[in-house]
């Protein structure tokens, strides 16, 4: 079995028709609250700053409209061919749930919707936000650990 899988690691190795479309997704799960956090705005500019270099300004002002005007794009269904794109995709999508801490049921409904549209199916669309959901917590666990090693470091030096 081949190990080595050429993963997906930066949006700007999806094709472009993936990209358009992933960023709308995203867009639909910040906006399904209708409140858009700092925190997912910064998350988006992460994501979309590779559209500056390869895709078009209209679909930068697009995203960028949508996101000011709190409207939601339309999610046309997308057939992806490569799974490290379709991968990729999903891994994008359910983050964009926990970028500001919270996991509404309004931004879960919007994950669920975009990935029928990709033609997944919902038990694989729950155990990514399963799986991904426990990372979480294991990461915002991970960094009370080290902040309490760094206060108990901190009081060592103090005397």
């Amino acid at each position: 079995m081949n190990s080595k899988r050429n993963k997906i690691r930066h949006m700007h190795e999806l094709e472009p028709r993936e990209r358009k479309w992933l960023a709308k997704a995203i867009v639909t799960v910040i906006l399904a609250d209708n409140i858009v956090e700092e925190s997912q705005v910064q998350y988006m500019k992460k994501l979309s700053a590779v559209f500056m270099e390869e895709d078009t300004k209209a679909t930068i002002a697009e995203i960028a409209r949508s996101l000011k005007e709190k409207e939601l794009p339309e999610l046309e269904k997308l057939d992806v061919d490569n799974p490290e794109h379709l991968i990729f995709m999903l891994n994008t999508l359910v983050t964009s749930i926990f970028i500001n801490d919270k996991k509404l049921a309004s931004e879960v409904k919007a994950y669920f919707n975009a990935g029928l549209k990709l033609g997944v199916s919902y038990e694989v669309l729950m155990l990514k936000l399963t799986y991904q959901k426990e990372r979480f917590r294991i990461k915002k666990a991970q960094k009370e650990v080290d902040e309490t090693i760094r206060e108990i470091v901190a009081a060592r030096k103090k005397g």
